[in-house]
């Protein structure tokens, strides 16, 4: 490979290495990022007439809290669907769970799709083994996938195959799923929903449509009209939909199949989707990281033009034409770009697992291999050589041969071009350096943010059914738990996405008591304990009072009690908490009135982007979760026992939630960590890619100031005196730098820390330490050259030549 650079590139091997490497890197750089964004784009478009596909997902508006978006809708509506829509030409459901299956005496916890019979020729993910029309259609069929075949059956063959469910139901394997592309669906196994029995939709006849508990997709005919078809959904909904609360405003929508991964955020989707607006922001920034790259070669190049300006008048007085010259140069740039892009795929195969590991996911094995990331890698040598090298080329064969001849050649223009290139370069390390310390910054803000409760030592589990006798026993069991401080029963815990509203009539006293306006609230179910466990502040009230016990909760005509938090007590036109205590209000006219018995402070459950949520918590009422604080230290056995006494007393509950609260919270952060690591990542790398293009011109101009050192140092200049002058020519494009990233990093910082309820302040520090630590690595850079040169002898400078 060295033998095919030109004789000028090999001979200043040092410039020409830097070119080589910087390009490699900003190339290898913008692959990985196209890798990633290919991959998103492609997320579940690879179905047979994906662009007909649809997701009929719901959206359910309590009047003051909102639109909530579901993914699912009801089980009963792809009947009328497919009978009163001609426009549909297949309709199919799933409902997506966690199951254990059992070989023998082994279980295995797998996400599964109970599904109808013709999943997969709707949503047609390819078969190994099998047959798509039939593989359903056995009310005891099963179709695993590669990964879960070999962890069930190890190399047997999977085919005829019996596993079992935790209650005994026996699936028999009838598919083997091929390797799919990525899909906005979490799961390893898909399950004839006929073997659910007495859960299987066929047998289900509840036609309350505001329980979006599945997933229910259609495809169209050929030519239909989406927005036709969404026009009739309406009145559709108003016929069928005879049981729904009339508070709760119910929508249907169409999403399309192949925009969900990237367009919507819905509740029920259990596998997180992408982030469009991420995505666009990576790719910027990857190609302002190529960027820097190209205009590290065009610094470098105009830089050594002088030393190429002999060579330049020889050929034009021998006949070279410019555009003749401009052509060679430009080659020049596109053979090191050739170069640097081999460099690069090496860099991207090395580089492909901590990348992923970095976004969390993995990128299909053949994903460099996939349209048009091959075309690109072609025109790559193309585009980043014709970028990098037309300006040099121009300024290259601008020489005069007179003026080269008698040594009075100066490349027009270019050092004020490199000027710019610099200050560029710097500009783009320095936002990108204060973009990744203020996401870091803000993660740490909100998880530090003020809860409202005591998130340490709260251990939570749930999805549990706690309507019958069970609940109580488990309550007292794992309260007598060595470790366990105390535990409460609840339908809300920290980090869930589940979500209730009610609207009640303003209590007497509350501002609007009296008339026909009500209130909109987020409701939940407590026990009284859950002050207690949750170390809750209460502000006003005692709290449930002493003796109470859940089975007096609702004795004929008696008062029911509440808690509310400060922002609901001001929803309900009260100026102050203490005003609410005692207060009664009725849920519906007939209901028995229920009394809040205690106001307590703001209470955060969900990510910091919301506002505090104003809550309502009647005390006593079925709960899904249970609570328990642990005393500090080893809690592994505490956690055992627990899980333990959930098992014996629920074995038929296949899957449940459970963890720590304060590893929920953060996992609500967890794609703010990544943002921030991977801003770090290309951080690091325009700060790299900037200061080695400064390295290169720092040697070059100290070439070219060696006489001048000498003498200077002989007239009598200390060795500070000439180094401060070299650095403060390299430092001044570094502080007007900062004046261009510092308003562009503000303005963008500012619209993404917008979507935060709870965020930091853009404080100047982020802004001084992002410029300061730019400004000394480029100082620690050109030190690197300046020393060597001020700390020689005058005498070999006076006769270098």
């Amino acid at each position: 490979m060295h033998h095919l650079l030109p004789a000028f590139l090999r001979r200043h091997a040092l410039i020409t290495l830097l070119n080589i490497a910087g390009l490699a890197v900003g190339i290898a750089a913008v692959l990985l990022m196209l890798a990633y964004v290919v991959a998103e784009l492609r997320v579940d478009r690879g179905f047979t007439a994906a662009d007909r596909l649809y997701r009929i997902a719901t959206t359910l508006t309590v009047p003051g809290q909102g639109a909530m978006l579901a993914a699912g809708s009801a089980p009963q509506m792809a009947a009328p669907l497919m009978a009163e829509f001609p426009e549909v030409e297949a309709a199919t459901r799933i409902h997506q769970d966690q199951v254990v299956l059992k070989v023998g005496d082994r279980p295995f916890e797998v996400p599964l799709l109970w599904a109808d019979a013709n999943l997969l020729q709707v949503l047609d993910y390819p078969l190994a083994r099998g047959d798509a029309a039939t593989a359903l259609s056995r009310p005891d069929g099963l179709v695993v996938s590669p990964e879960l075949a070999r962890r069930l059956f190890g190399d047997a063959d999977a085919m005829g195959r019996v596993v079992q469910t935790r209650d005994g139901t026996p699936l028999t394997v009838t598919g083997v799923l091929a390797p799919m592309a990525e899909t906005h669906l979490d799961f390893t196994a898909i399950a004839a929903d006929a073997a659910r029995g007495p859960k299987s939709w066929a047998r289900q006849t509840v036609e309350d449509w505001s329980q979006p508990t599945i997933n229910t997709y259609v495809r169209l005919r050929p030519g239909v009209s989406v927005d036709a078809v969404r026009a009739r959904l309406p009145d559709f909904l108003d016929r069928h939909n005879t049981l729904s609360p009339r508070l709760v405003k119910l929508a249907l929508r169409l999403d399309p199949v192949g925009d969900i991964h990237l367009h919507v955020s819905a509740l029920g989707d259990h596998k997180p989707g992408g982030d469009m607006a991420m995505l666009r922001i990576l790719a910027g920034v990857a190609l302002m990281i190529l960027g820097v790259a190209v205009a590290n070669y065009t610094n470098l190049a105009t830089a050594q033009a002088i030393n190429r300006a002999r060579e330049v008048g020889v050929r034009k007085l021998v006949g070279a034409r410019r555009r003749q010259l401009v052509a060679l140069f430009m080659g020049e740039a596109m053979l090191l770009s050739s170069v640097a892009t081999l460099l690069a795929l090496a860099l991207v195969e090395l580089a492909l697992p901590f990348f992923q590991d970095l976004l969390g996911r993995p990128l299909p094995p053949d994903v460099l291999r996939q349209a048009p990331l091959p075309l690109l890698v072609a025109l790559t040598p193309v585009v980043v050589g014709g970028l990098g090298g037309f300006y040099p080329a121009l300024v290259l064969s601008g020489y005069r041969p007179g003026e080269v001849l008698k040594g009075r050649a100066q490349p027009p223009g270019a050092g004020r071009m490199r000027a710019v290139l610099v200050v560029t370069q710097f500009a783009v390390s320095i936002a990108l350096m204060i973009v990744t310390l203020t996401v870091h910054r803000q993660v740490e803000h909100a998880r530090a943010a003020d809860l409202g409760y005591r998130a340490g030592e709260l251990y939570t589990l749930g999805r549990l059914p706690l309507g019958d006798a069970r609940a109580a026993t488990l309550k007292a069991e794992v309260a007598r738990i060595p470790g366990v401080r105390s535990v409460s029963l609840t339908s809300l815990v920290p980090a869930n996405q589940s979500r209730a509203t009610l609207s009640i009539r303003p209590p007497e006293g509350a501002a609007g008591a009296g008339g026909d306006q009500r209130v909109p609230l987020a409701w939940f179910m407590v026990d009284e304990d859950f002050i207690t466990t949750y170390g809750a502040t209460l502000m006003a009230g005692s709290g449930t009072p002493t003796g109470w016990k859940p089975e007096a909760a609702r004795p004929d005509g008696a008062t029911e009690y509440a808690l509310a938090t400060v922002e609901a007590t001001r929803r309900m036109g009260y100026a102050h908490p203490q005003d609410a205590v005692g207060r009664s209000f009725r849920f519906l006219d007939s209901d028995p009135p229920t009394r809040i018995v205690g106001v307590l402070a703001d209470m955060r459950f969900r990510s910091a982007r919301e506002r505090p949520e104003a809550l309502l918590f009647t005390v006593g009422g079925e709960a899904s979760f249970l609570s328990a604080r642990l005393t500090p230290g080893d809690q592994g056995g505490a956690v055992a026992a627990i899980d333990a006494v959930v098992r014996r007393l629920y074995p038929e509950v296949e899957h449940w939630r459970r963890g720590f609260a304060q590893d929920q919270i953060a996992a609500l952060y967890a794609g703010e960590e990544r943002q921030a690591k991977v801003f770090a990542l290309f951080s690091a790398l325009a700060i790299v890619l900037a200061n080695l293009g400064l390295f290169g011109l720092t040697a070059l101009t100290a070439a070219r100031r060696t006489k001048e050192i000498g003498i200077r140092r002989v007239a009598g200049a200390r060795a500070w005196d000439i180094a401060w002058l070299m650095t403060w020519q390299f430092a001044r494009p570094v502080l007007v730098a900062n004046l261009l990233a510092w308003p562009l990093a503000w303005w963008g910082l500012h619209r993404w820390l917008a979507q935060f309820a709870v965020r930091v302040d853009q404080g100047p520090g982020t802004f001084l330490a992002a410029g300061a630590l730019a400004l000394a690595i480029a100082a620690a850079t050109v030190a690197v050259h300046v020393l060597r040169l001020t700390l020689a002898p005058p005498a070999g400078a006076l006769r270098y030549e």
